[in-house]
């Protein structure tokens, strides 16, 4: 184990952990699946760190707007995605190595400390915490009056930070029980978003005929709404960061070639499909709800105000604001965790989860506790999403050219064309967004 946060992990618990693997490689079906379910975590963490605020948002007026008729942008955008996260499994169980030092070795210092590190991961992981601050504190905000009290943003910022505080300075400790702490919480979230939303779901009621072309016929609005909404949701499936944060939560756990098949359960169970149902359900709760009474409002917290009145019974809004809650509280965890890692590696600090340095990286995203009263500064997300842009396609290349390097990876280099392929369409799909978005932005491109 080259990973200082897989050291403090005790032996016995990792051979124990690798045993049951073995075991499981030879069980029916239904074992192995309950099995895995219960080992995988990175995968679930990487969920909940993609399902934020703008993932949810673009759901929310893609239902309120278009109905079920986006429903495919879903999988294929997170589908797309799995080819670059296979690499990172790859990179994990069979390379072994941590990926950002690798990349400043055989591609220099600014595409790996520089592009992957810094702008790529850490700087993302601040910026885009703005919006998840403000939407958990508007919607803890909404949720205070259920309880006879008033809680205004400007004052429940406190326990917004210290929540995820607390679950994001317990990753590493305690010989990896913490760890495996913030990964229950994080599917603990993944489902209670699924439940909420399922429920108010049922409740409002589904088109499935509907629901099931939107599934698979593609369909876009013509003109710059329909690019600006393929932007949005192809955006809110993976990037630089998602790509970093898989491959060193799992060296975190100590993953090595026996995990190979338990990394890839964890993108497909723990990734992809909480991904594209709970975008399903979004959608559909908007699509039954808001889409016939044409109300098509521009934010997350005024999509959510529109939709109470339409839900009915009091139980229905609480349980919708509180599906809806585990949503920036997760991914605020997640980004942190992730920029922690990335600010390390970038400067080439050994990661110590009790250090002074460990803690103050990963509670840098913490300054968005601003967006209480100011979402977020839109020069800057501008000026990120620039930079981001050439982050994706700049480090989407050196990741390709390390899965494909013989000296590096040898005979566990990519040998598929159509693992290949992917990456390369992703890589591209990702740099065309966000080029588009800050034009856009701009005004340069209408």
């Amino acid at each position: 184990m080259n990973y200082p946060i897989a050291r403090k992990i005790p032996r016995a618990v990792l051979d124990a952990e690798a045993d049951r693997l073995a075991e499981l490689a030879g069980a029916p079906a239904h074992r192995k699946l309950g099995g895995y379910a219960r080992l995988a975590g990175p995968g679930f963490m990487g969920a909940a760190l993609t399902l934020g605020a703008g993932t949810l948002t673009s759901s929310m007026l893609s239902g309120a707007t278009f109905g079920y008729r986006t429903l495919w942008l879903i999988w294929l955008s997170a589908g797309l995605g799995l080819f670059m996260m296979a690499a990172m499994a790859r990179f994990t169980c069979r390379g072994g190595f941590r990926v950002i030092p690798v990349q400043n070795r055989r591609h220099s210092w600014v595409i790996g400390s520089l592009m992957t590190g810094l702008v790529g991961t850490a700087a993302v992981a601040v910026i885009f915490n703005f919006g998840q601050v403000a939407l958990g504190t508007h919607l803890i905000e909404s949720l205070a009056p259920f309880a006879g009290f008033a809680f205004p943003a400007e004052y429940n910022w406190l326990i917004y930070c210290a929540v995820t505080s607390w679950l994001i300075l317990s990753y590493g400790r305690r010989g990896g029980r913490g760890t495996r702490l913030v990964e229950a919480v994080m599917k603990g979230g993944i489902a209670v978003m699924i439940l909420a939303f399922g429920a108010v779901l049922l409740l409002v009621g589904v088109d499935w005929s509907a629901a099931a072309r939107g599934f698979f016929v593609p369909w876009l609005p013509g003109g710059g709404e329909g690019l600006d909404l393929f932007i949005a949701s192809s955006a809110a499936a993976v990037g630089v960061m998602d790509w970093v944060f898989f491959h060193y939560a799992g060296l975190g756990r100590g993953w090595g070639r026996r995990h190979e098949s338990l990394a890839r359960f964890d993108l497909i169970a723990g990734l992809f499909l909480p991904f594209v149902v709970i975008n399903f359900l979004i959608i559909g709760v908007f699509a039954a709800t808001l889409f016939p009474q044409g109300i098509t409002p521009d934010s997350a917290p005024e999509l959510a105000a529109a939709l109470m009145p339409l839900l009915g019974p009091t139980w229905s809004q609480i349980l919708f604001y509180a599906g809806f809650l585990a949503v920036p509280i997760t991914t605020t965890v997640g980004m942190s965790l992730a920029g922690a890692m990335a600010v390390h590696e970038a400067f080439g600090w050994e990661p110590d989860t009790s250090s002074w340095r460990w803690k103050v990286s990963a509670l840098l995203p913490q300054v968005a506790f601003l967006a209480a009263w100011n979402a977020r500064p839109v020069w800057l997300v501008i000026a990120i999403a620039a930079f981001l842009s050439l982050a994706n396609n700049v480090v989407g290349w050196s990741m390709y050219l390390l899965l494909n390097d013989r000296e590096l990876l040898g005979a566990d280099r990519c040998r598929s064309y159509l693992w290949n392929v992917g990456i390369l369409l992703q890589v591209t799909l990702l740099n065309a967004i966000a080029v588009t978005y800050v034009f856009n932005r701009l005004g340069w491109w209408r």
